[in-house]
């Protein structure tokens, strides 16, 4: 058998080492100097909700939730006492069962009804209020609870600071 031929070793590269100093440099630098702090991500402009006056032909209408059961028909609207804008539609659940109140920016009109997004047993569940009543600061905060709004979010945020007692939310007048 004939031996092939040892294969000729190639020379080494010779490594780049001014190159490799500048990037360990850079890496020492960028490790030293403090993280730059990253801005929050800008929050989605808030949709405009629908004024008094474009909502007034509520009164009566159903209101369905989630499986198309009927929630309840709209009895009244309550507004803030310091805007007059509505923040609550009040709810009659049946003749028996009284009223309570869904927050209104969670309450979408379309094809001639009203939907929220709700199942009919949690809504039975929400504190009671006339449609006559006014609601005070701990009513809001109570109903807020229900309806799962976060401490100072949304409407908890808007009457944050205020007496319990103070009349924050009247009907809204027809």
């Amino acid at each position: 058998m004939a031996e092939k031929p040892a294969a000729k070793k190639k020379p080494a590269a010779k490594k780049k080492a001014p190159a490799k100093k500048k990037a360990a440099a850079k890496k020492k630098a960028a490790a030293k100097k403090p993280a730059a702090k990253k801005a929050a991500p800008a929050e989605p402009p808030k949709p405009k909700l629908p004024k008094l006056k474009d909502v007034g032909h509520w009164i009566g209408l159903r209101v369905d939730g989630v499986g198309d059961r009927t929630l309840g028909r709209v009895a009244g609207l309550h507004v803030d006492v310091t805007d007059g804008e509505p923040r609550w539609a009040v709810l009659r659940l049946g003749p028996l069962a009284g009223s309570t109140t869904i927050p209104f920016e969670h309450i979408a009109e379309g094809a001639g009804r009203l939907w929220a997004a709700y199942e009919r047993d949690w809504v039975r569940e929400a504190p009671r209020f006339r449609p006559s009543e006014a609601l005070s600061a701990d009513d809001e905060l109570e109903l807020c609870a229900h309806w799962g709004i976060r401490e100072k979010q949304g409407r908890t945020g808007e009457i944050a600071g205020r007496d319990g007692d103070e009349i924050t939310s009247i009907p809204a007048e027809s």
